[in-house]
Parts: structure tokens; sequence; C-alpha cells
């Protein structure tokens, strides 16, 4: 259905994209005939010092608003349609769904933000990251720190531990040592002044 603003001679249509570009689109007009418009500039919600982006895909329901000759206008944004449906029922969830599987929802009634489907995340910071939460379980196979890492708290740890490398001492421990095992060296095993207490045979 089509709305016409006498005033300004502009007219509300619905057609499917037939091009598209970052900014820009060609829309094809079913109810005049499949006619195509020339290239329209899409709204954002900013363009300038902040800016946002993304390109329509071909076939993807738009409205736009047109003069009344139909050569110029803008498209104000894609709609949803029976064909084309919301991809969520419950009014509590925002979502952005990418056709790869990749997915953003935040959920307000749960205050659970699900992050997924992606196969790499980079993220980058010319200063810092701080995160700040009560808890934090990273369920990954492997993890590597490519710089140093400093624990303020308490360092615990089920699965062992190992390393190696390093200029001078492989590891440096300030305070008392208490091991509740057997200690096993097969090299000496010094004090601090470095006179070798023992020998392993």
């Amino acid at each position: 259905m089509d709305e016409t603003f006498d005033e300004f001679g502009a007219t509300i249509k619905y057609g499917t994209v037939s091009a598209s570009r970052p900014g820009f689109a060609r829309v094809r007009l079913t109810d005049l005939g499949n006619l195509r418009t020339m290239w329209l500039p899409i709204a954002y919600p900013k363009t300038q010092d902040d800016q946002c982006c993304w390109t329509y895909d071909n076939g993807e329901h738009v409205a736009l608003l047109l003069d009344r000759r139909g050569e110029d206008g803008v498209i104000l944004g894609a709609i949803y349609s029976d064909v084309d449906r919301p991809p969520v029922t419950d009014p509590n969830k925002f979502v952005i769904r990418f056709k790869d599987g990749a997915l953003l929802e935040y959920d307000r009634a749960t205050h659970v933000l699900r992050i997924s489907g992606m196969q790499r995340v980079e993220m980058e910071a010319g200063v810092e990251v701080v995160v700040r939460a009560p808890k934090a379980v990273f369920d990954v196979a492997d993890t590597r720190f490519t710089g140093s890492v400093t624990v303020d708290g308490q360092l615990a740890y089920k699965g062992g531990m190992s390393g190696s490398g390093g200029d001078g001492a492989t590891a440096v421990i300030k305070g008392r040592v208490r091991v509740d095992g057997d200690i096993e060296a097969s090299g000496k095993v010094m004090d601090a002044g470095g006179n070798s207490n023992h020998h392993r045979h």
C-alpha cells in the first residue's frame, strides 16, 4: 500500500533490491511493472564523524521514499515480510544474525549476551583491555599468551605445570615454598649461596 504526501510530492514505495554497493542500492518496484530506480542512498543512523554501514542483499525487501517523478529518493530501510520473517519471536531479544550463521543476541529478560558462530574473533586496543566480573570461565582447548602475564591473586592449577627457557633462572619464587609430596630433580639442588646440597644419582 502506498502513502502519498501531496504537500511534498513524495511517495512511499516498496520493492526488492536489484543491485547494491556500500551506501547505495537500486530497487525493483514490483507494483510499477518491475521498474528499476536509479542508484539511491541508504539511510543510516550516522555517516560523518561516527559511521556505520551495511550493504543490502539482492532480493531484499525495502521501503523507500521517492519524489513525485520517481527519479530521486532515499531507501528508508529493509522490512520483514511473509517471506522474510523476523529471526526471533521473543520481544525481549535484540538479534543480529548473519548469513554464515554468526549470531549476536542480547536477552534483556535474562540479561545474557550471546555471541556465536564465528570462526575467528579479533579485538585490538591501543592502550589496554579491562574486563571486570565476579567470575570468568574460558572453556577453550588451548590458550596462548605471547607477552608477560602477571597474576595479582592466587594462582592455582589442577592439570600440572611445565615451563622452559628464559634468561637466567627458569622460575624464581620469592617467599616460602611448601611441597606436599616428593621433589624430583634431574640436576643439582643448590642453596641461596649457590652451594650444591644434593646430587641425584
